[in-house]
């Protein structure tokens, strides 16, 4: 099938300006590689169709309209079928149940569930809710988000957490937590939100951001924590850059 080559520029033109926090005339020919009347006819007609702005220095940012292009988009669907053969091959090859949830402002929502009803002693499904600073799930995400979005999180989740009876949670270990997870690569949970099991998470990663996050569990009886880490945070974030190489085709 043909494709509109004119649409390519248009929209490489878009994505540079995007990416780089706004961009000028000249900046755009070293980006895009195009010749510099080519360019000037992009940009303005984006500018005439609302989707980029210029400020009095001559630079060109893009402007609130280009949000309108997400607004059917659903990351947690793409997930979820990105995601399927990627866990399914991951729970045959390892057995033990794993999960895939994404961060919904104040829980971990479940996507994808290996365990199904009664194992491990839990009821878990599609679409349960989990707290975020008590889990491994919880905390390979917010470990890896930037320090400001991090920081305005963090209050937020330890008071509603606390509300919720998880107990007294203290800033400074929270930290020190989401410190070491960030350092090793990966969130640990020894039998501390579900005291009959351990758990591993690692994030999934697409920009260096986190879209969400996978976790395997194991009954406490099974093994250690120090076997659990050996075993299986290899393959999981394997299966985690598969997820993410998959959901940015």
């Amino acid at each position: 099938m043909k494709t509109v080559n004119s649409l390519h520029r248009g929209l490489a033109v878009l994505q540079a300006i995007n990416e780089n926090g706004g961009c000028q005339i000249k900046d755009l020919q070293k980006l895009v590689n195009l010749p510099k009347p080519t360019i000037i006819r992009m940009v303005k007609t984006l500018f005439e169709a609302g989707y980029v702005m210029r400020n009095q220095s001559g630079i060109y940012k893009v402007a609130a309209k280009v949000m309108s292009l997400s607004n059917r988009y659903d990351l947690d669907e793409d997930l979820m079928i990105a995601a399927k053969p990627i866990l399914k091959k991951l729970r045959e090859d390892i057995t033990w149940p794993s999960d895939l949830a994404s961060f919904d402002g104040d829980a971990m929502v479940i996507l994808d569930t290996g365990i199904a009803p009664g194992t491990l002693g839990l009821n878990r499904s599609r679409g349960a809710r989990l707290p975020v600073l008590s889990t491994s799930l919880g905390c390979a995400y917010l470990a890896f988000c930037d320090s400001k979005l991090q920081g305005e999180l963090l209050p937020k989740l330890i008071d509603a957490e606390t509300a919720l009876e998880f107990g007294k949670i203290s800033r400074k270990r929270i930290q020190r937590i989401l410190q070491e997870t960030k350092a090793n690569g990966y969130a640990v949970g020894d039998a501390e939100y579900i005291k009959s099991t351990r758990a591993v998470a690692v994030p999934v990663l697409v920009e260096s951001k986190p879209i969400a996050t996978v976790n395997l569990m194991v009954v406490t009886t099974a093994m250690v924590m120090e076997e659990v880490e050996k075993l299986f945070v290899k393959p999981l974030q394997i299966a985690a850059q598969k997820i993410a190489e998959a959901i940015s085709r």
